[in-house]
């Protein structure tokens, strides 16, 4: 496995990966991914997160798939006129998803939730924030293992599909979706706004 690298260096360094090498993810590298996003905080400390990880090669194709389909039905089936590179590497990755050599879907199983009731609709979205968080610590996990991520949600415009493809029942809302692979090509530095032109001081654009 590869050295770690520590939690500075892969904050400015984590990129979106959209090229993945078809080399297998080790599974001891998976559970210590999600080990670590289980370790975020969430509203009320629920832990309402599942992740399901995708590793057989079958699942991996319907999903991408199913991923390519709907990506591809919304922006073209070619680039646009004037497509940006940011837009080119996700065509990329929509042709190419059904290739990577892992997923985690990450869900919410809303029977750990507060105010659940057996039966009732599930009130989408309403315990995202604890999701967003659970995420983070995954992707900057992956990134410290020399693994890359990406976060999409397409397939939630036929989630029925592929929640009936992984058994996952009901009460289970899916949030975010991310391949996982070793990728092609560098990871950063990032290129981001300077912290100084998006922080203030005490009082709104006191740039102290």
């Amino acid at each position: 496995m590869t050295d770690q690298i520590g939690l500075f260096e892969a904050m400015s360094t984590q990129r979106q990966i959209t090229r993945f090498k078809k080399d297998p993810v080790p599974r001891e590298a998976i559970d210590q991914i999600i080990e670590a996003a289980t370790k975020a905080p969430s509203g009320g400390n629920t832990q309402p997160w599942e992740f399901v990880v995708i590793t057989d090669p079958e699942l991996i194709s319907k999903i991408g798939l199913i991923y390519k389909d709907l990506w591809l039905g919304a922006r073209g089936d070619g680039p646009a006129t004037g497509e940006t590179p940011v837009y080119q590497a996700a065509r990329y990755l929509a042709n190419h998803f059904h290739e990577v050599p892992a997923m985690i879907l990450v869900c919410v199983d809303h029977s750990r939730t507060t105010g659940y009731t057996p039966g009732a609709p599930i009130e989408r979205g309403r315990h995202a924030s604890s999701i967003w968080l659970a995420m983070q610590n995954l992707f900057l996990a992956a990134r410290a293992l020399g693994l890359g991520t990406r976060l999409t949600t397409t397939h939630i415009r036929r989630e029925e599909e592929v929640k009936a493809l992984l058994g996952i029942p009901d009460h289970v809302e899916t949030v975010a979706l991310t391949p996982l692979g070793y990728p092609r090509g560098r990871f950063g530095p990032t290129d981001r706004r300077p912290a100084a032109e998006v922080t203030s001081y005490n009082r709104w654009g006191n740039r102290g």
